[in-house]
């Protein structure tokens, strides 16, 4: 260590950086450490000049408080820890990262945090193999897509499609005026407004090729991204509507985690029965055949006319015809 000197400036931002890294209210320093480790920093100090730089750190913006009998610590974090556990939480898992870029702003964000609560921060989670594009190629969709949404232009994209033997295929390219961007099934979609076909239409940003803001003006309708966020299994306003299930016991549990519990569960014999909105599209068909026998589609009838000859998987279970079940 070299010869301690006595300048102000040093003390008074060591002593900021000492009790904004590695305090908080329940790790404290006393005047004596504080002291003690500008000492050992080759910082000269004196107990009266401790007490000047810490009524001046509370006039210029980083807060500090006491604790009775314990010490200083700092009182102005821009974050709590709650609010960066929610924070490190989201981006752990959020797909929309490339994994080494999720890994330095886990790092970063974890450096915001003071030294005894970094142990805190540390939540693994593991996560499924990605599907669809790598997100480095959506991120700059993303990124398009909010810059039309903020000028109030719309968008130039060519949509794509696969075939039956999985191969990519390239349609025409269209013009389309963003309305707003969903979260759901674990992936953004656009809601846009197609100015060919005069309608509004999803669109997921991985499927998304040549991307390109224009200058055309938006048009269209407000879209109340609410309505199509309403109901489980996709964010899809025209294919939403109520069906009613049959569920055998033990299977409240998932049908509140789906809907919520604003649904009523109706009890009937080995189970019961529940009267919902969802969205009869893939996602629903999907959960729908996962169940097996545990849950029967009892309408709409022509819901339960398409299930039966075009979802529902064939086996021993399913002996009873679409009327059988209507008829329940």
């Amino acid at each position: 260590m070299g010869k301690a000197h006595s300048d102000q400036r040093d003390r008074t931002l060591s002593l900021i950086r000492l009790l904004y890294q590695e305090s908080d209210e329940d790790h404290p320093f006393t005047t004596q450490q504080i002291v003690q480790r500008l000492t050992q920093a080759g910082i000269s100090v004196e107990r009266k000049s401790i007490y000047r730089d810490l009524a001046a750190m509370n006039q210029h913006g980083f807060p500090v408080a006491y604790r009775r009998g314990a010490g200083w610590y700092a009182a102005g974090q821009p974050f709590t820890l709650a609010e960066l556990q929610g924070v490190v939480d989201a981006v752990a898992v959020y797909r929309g990262l490339p994994s080494a870029l999720r890994e330095v702003l886990l790092e970063k964000l974890t450096a915001l945090a003071p030294q005894p609560q970094r142990r805190r921060l540390c939540r693994p989670v593991a996560l499924e193999p990605p599907r669809g594009e790598a997100p480095d190629r959506v991120r700059p969709v993303l990124d398009r897509i909010y810059a039309a949404l903020q000028r109030q232009h719309a968008l130039r994209f060519v949509p794509v499609t696969y075939n039956n033997q999985g191969t990519r295929c390239l349609g025409e390219a269209c013009l389309v005026t963003p309305k707003g961007m969903l979260w759901s099934q674990e992936r953004h979609q656009l809601l846009g407004w197609n100015h060919q076909t005069r309608k509004l239409t999803l669109y997921r940003p991985d499927r998304m090729h040549q991307v390109e803001v224009t200058d055309v003006p938006a048009q269209g309708p407000e879209a109340d991204l609410s309505q199509w966020l309403a109901a489980p299994f996709g964010p899809d306003l025209r294919l939403q509507t109520t069906v009613c299930l049959r569920c055998r016991t033990g299977l409240a549990g998932e049908i509140l985690d789906r809907w919520g519990r604003e649904v009523t569960l109706v009890p009937v014999r080995d189970g019961f029965t529940v009267t919902a909105p969802a969205v009869l599209g893939p996602a629903f068909w999907g959960w729908l055949a996962a169940q097996g026998e545990k849950v029967t589609l009892l309408s709409p009838t022509w819901a339960v006319r398409v299930w039966e000859e075009n979802y529902r998987p064939r086996g021993e279970w399913a002996a009873t015809t679409w009327k059988d079940r209507a008829a329940l």
